[in-house]
């Protein structure tokens, strides 16, 4: 509906041009967070409340991101787990505990954590670990504990540090 100067509007106009700068302002703020990376759908609702935003409006545009593909927890999921394992060499129980505010299901979870940990086995991950720690100080029983300490920080169990 295009507008002029001097234009009268009534109450019924006013409240529809409201409606439509809060969805493109509600709209432009999710884009800038996902330009920045991948979030899950949980996330971004989250953030966007936290700006202010009433929850009906959040879920219709949370609804229209995923029809055109800008949120996919399938994706999201497999890229963080991926940089959890690969790269900070995390153990299952802390990447689980990572994806608990993002509210990703089991059923999408479960696999994509099962195969990445196939093809990087805790027990080399820890095993890394503990040789990166080792060039840099000495072999000492508080140096152990201290080791011990740091794969359970990193999610690793018991059964995987033993060895």
């Amino acid at each position: 509906m295009p507008l002029e100067v001097g234009q009268k509007l009534d109450g019924k106009e006013v409240e529809i041009i409201k409606s439509l700068e809060s969805k493109t302002r509600i709209k432009d703020q999710a884009l800038i967070l996902l330009s920045y990376r991948l979030r899950s759908r949980s996330e971004l609702a989250q953030r966007l409340k936290e700006k202010g935003h009433g929850l009906k409006i959040i879920e219709s545009l949370l609804d229209e991101f995923e029809s055109k593909g800008y949120i996919n927890d399938s994706e999201f999921t497999k890229v963080y787990a991926t940089h959890l394992v690969e790269k900070k060499m995390t153990g299952k129980i802390a990447v689980r505990n990572k994806f608990f505010p993002h509210n990703i299901p089991d059923n999408i979870l479960n696999p994509i954590i099962d195969k990445l940990y196939v093809s990087n086995p805790p027990l080399d991950m820890v095993k890394s670990i503990v040789e990166k720690r080792l060039k840099m100080r000495k072999r000492t029983p508080k140096e152990k504990i201290r080791l011990v300490n740091l794969l359970k920080r990193k999610g690793f169990v018991w059964d995987e540090i033993e060895p």
